[in-house]
């Protein structure tokens, strides 16, 4: 009888395995097959000239810009009048607070839905004691051992000169688009947006555009941002978190207790009582990763209702797999003394998180009625619906980066922190992040960092990509 077990037990077994490695074959989301065409020549050391001209107009995020401020933006705008002339003849230009620049491309046939690219100019500013540790002065914009150095050279400027490049282009060779095609760049993104892209969509809103697709800026193309990642991968933003701060305070406490105490307790339990990771996300990512990860990961990922433990277990150990997969508190003040404790906390949201629902887990982790918290309204908004990636719109960002990139693995994310994306939601059901950007390992860059830096060659590829897509865009189809 025990051999009978045994027997079935193995039977049992090696069926179960079987069905796993079944599941990890097919577990992989079909790539198809691109013809190859030739790329639009870009001369690299145009566009790293005109790269480092915008790098040196300083044009650094505030909450509120002061003169001189503004000034530093106005004559961005006047550099990429200089620098494109045919962008600035043939395409109307609106502004909004006079910062924000939308550009519009009309297309031959007014009622085809149109297309729109996102960027934006404003840049982190510079922290004073890391200044010497720069190998070319942050906004100097120099061009040296084949980059461009400075603020804004890898995200934001660099993006926007890879866009108006390759309009600039199309535009000498006399192309002309079927759909209408909008530029927009924004001047207050990483202040929010509010003044800027959230007011250009507004616009398009009350003027009835359409759009098919909107793509904003996003990931660039690495290969460390999953456990098991083996090779780089092009990661597609088909939504991003939401965001909301709490501000913590104590209340009703007793003459000889501690607030201190009591508040930094009261943030003890809710960073011990994270939100479980959704495996729903990122085993779609894993899917697009195949290719760029090891064959392991594939099993696992393949197979969650059998590793969801393990595979729990790896999303939290790994930092940049965390923030794509799991809504997240982040203090960024603290404060008290013995008449009050104060602090605030920032949530990022998963898509479908509420923010009723987060309010609901604080309360049950804090379990202490002498702290209070409340949301910042003004600082509040949940995840964005999820583009998704079945649609024509998202496979025509696909194609482009197959073209350009050669066979690059591919996969959809939920990109872990805020852009101007989300606005452009409301007119507009297909909307991606993505940042065309190849980097290298041993060039060992990280976005707005100390000797921020891009490669020409990058560059140049960067504008070439846009130039694609653009034409892939640019059809009477978008299929």
């Amino acid at each position: 009888m025990a051999v009978q077990i045994l027997i079935v037990l193995t039977i049992l077994t090696l069926f179960l395995a079987a069905m796993m490695l079944i599941a990890a074959v097919r577990f992989a989301r079909p790539l198809p097959d691109y013809p190859v065409v030739d790329l639009e020549e870009v001369d690299g050391n145009i566009v790293a000239e005109h790269l480092s001209e915008v790098i040196r107009c300083r044009t650094i995020a505030a909450e509120e810009l002061t003169t001189t401020q503004r000034d530093d933006y106005f004559n961005l705008h006047r550099v990429l009048l200089k620098q494109f002339p045919r962008v600035h003849t043939t395409l109307e230009v609106r502004s909004s607070q006079d910062l924000s620049l939308l550009y519009i491309w009309q297309g031959r046939n007014p009622k085809l839905p149109g297309v729109l690219l996102s960027g934006h100019y404003d840049v982190p500013p510079v922290d004073p004691k890391t200044v010497d540790q720069w190998k070319s002065q942050p906004f100097s914009g120099q061009i040296k051992d084949g980059f461009v150095w400075g603020r804004g050279a890898l995200q934001g400027k660099g993006q926007m000169v890879a866009i108006l490049e390759a309009v600039e282009t199309m535009l000498r060779a006399g192309y002309k688009p079927e759909r209408t095609v909008y530029l927009s760049f924004g001047h207050d993104c990483l202040s929010g947006g509010k003044m800027g892209a959230c007011r250009t969509a507004v616009y398009l809103k009350k003027a009835g555009v359409k759009l098919e697709v909107v793509l904003d800026e996003g990931d660039w193309i690495a290969s460390d941002y999953f456990p098991g990642m083996t090779g780089p991968a092009a990661l597609i933003g088909v939504t991003e978190r939401g965001h909301i701060r709490f501000e913590f305070k104590t209340q009703n406490i007793g003459r000889n207790e501690n607030r201190i105490e009591i508040l930094s307790h009261a943030l003890s339990n809710l960073a011990d009582n994270p939100l479980p990771a959704s495996l729903k996300e990122i085993r779609e990512s894993y899917r697009g990763l195949v290719g760029a990860i090891g064959y392991p990961q594939q099993i696992l990922f393949a197979n969650t209702w059998a590793f969801s433990r393990l595979v729990r277990r790896m999303i939290l150990n790994h930092p940049e797999a965390q923030m794509r997969s799991t809504t997240q508190f982040i203090p960024v003040m603290f404060n008290g003394s013995l008449e009050q404790a104060r602090a605030q906390v920032d949530a990022f949201l998963m898509p479908g998180a509420t923010i009723k629902e987060i309010s609901e887990h604080i309360r049950r982790s804090v379990k202490d009625d002498r702290v209070v918290f409340q949301a910042q309204s003004e600082r509040a908004w949940e995840a964005p619906l999820v583009s998704s990636s079945d649609s024509p719109a998202y496979q025509t960002i696909e194609r482009a980066v197959l073209e350009i990139y050669d066979g690059i693995p591919i996969a959809p994310v939920v990109q872990p922190w805020p852009g101007d994306a989300r606005f452009y939601t409301s007119v507009c059901r297909h909307v991606f992040r993505f940042t065309p950007l190849l980097i290298p390992r041993e060039d060992d860059l990280e976005l707005d960092g100390i000797n921020e830096r891009i490669r020409i060659k990058s560059l140049v590829k960067m504008t070439q990509f846009y130039i694609r897509l653009l034409q892939i865009w640019g059809v009477s189809t978008i299929s």
